[in-house]
């Protein structure tokens, strides 16, 4: 899993129990400030898991009520909202946003980190133009984490979404199966930003897109060969400095069109390559 699945939960426990609650929890799950997750980073899948268990125990939660909640926060917290910015200003409701991430996780199986993010499968329903089939297979079985996330990718847009499970792995059926109806309930997080808001939102996304198109498709360049490279095109000098140019590459990354040498070893910021990844056409 990416490392911001792991950041973001350890957020989650703080803003939902306190910080006296994710100490203790750091502590439970033997974690170190060596071991801190990273967003830049891939862990194992039975991190988490082990995780939400010692989170259960240690709340007094139901492991399926955390998993939900932590779903629904996911699609709705600022770093996910920052680190997910590429992805999140093309699309305009809950129903898009699904199909997106779906795309999103099929592209990243072909990043060369061995990640498997859960790619859901979509069946249309013609009798409700702003609903969806969701269908569900992971082996993970964390159907839970998908129903709050689908709660929290209505949530973005001034929805309310009505889910109804009409088959769950969990009860013996060969996939979760959710039938899902969104309603338009108040205006979009978007639409609640100020013009200026806007304005940078809309240079970074442009930014990024150059950054991609700087890119090779192999082999890679470091952030200071990236920017050597975007001095020379027409590009505003504010905008190549490092700090501007990881940030676009961050979100480039989370919507899986890039990879990079973060997960191999002796790696570091200063000789990290960036490169893309092979697109798909869904």
């Amino acid at each position: 899993m990416q490392g911001i699945i792991f950041v973001t939960w350890e957020k989650y426990l703080a803003d939902s129990f306190g910080n006296a609650f994710l100490t203790l929890y750091r502590e439970t799950i033997g974690e170190t400030v060596s071991t801190v997750p990273l967003t830049s980073r891939v862990y194992d899948d039975a991190q988490l898991l082990a995780g939400v268990s010692a989170a259960s125990k240690l709340a007094h939660f139901p492991t399926d009520t955390l998993l939900r909640q932590y779903g629904r926060y996911f699609l709705i917290n600022g770093l996910t909202s920052h680190l997910c910015n590429y992805l999140l200003r093309q699309v305009h409701s809950g129903r898009e946003l699904l199909l997106m991430m779906r795309k999103a996780h099929a592209q990243m199986y072909r990043s060369p980190d061995g990640l498997t993010p859960p790619v859901f499968g979509f069946e249309f329903l013609p009798q409700s133009p702003n609903g969806l089939l969701v269908v569900y297979d992971s082996h993970r079985q964390l159907c839970p984490l998908l129903y709050g996330a689908i709660e929290g990718a209505a949530e973005r847009f001034g929805e309310a979404a009505q889910i109804i499970e009409s088959a769950c792995m969990r009860q013996g059926a060969p996939q979760c199966r959710f039938e899902v109806n969104f309603t338009r309930t108040s205006a979009p997080l978007s639409l609640k930003q100020t013009s200026e808001q806007a304005a940078q939102a809309r240079a970074k996304q442009q930014l990024a897109d150059q950054v991609l198109s700087a890119l090779p498709d192999s082999d890679g360049l470091t952030l200071q060969e990236l920017q050597g490279v975007m001095q020379r095109w027409p590009v505003a000098p504010e905008l190549v400095r490092p700090s501007q140019l990881l940030e676009a590459l961050k979100h480039l990354q989370y919507a899986g069109l890039i990879t990079s040498t973060a997960n191999q070893a002796g790696d570091n910021l200063a000789t990290r390559r960036y490169w893309r990844v092979p697109r798909i056409e869904m």
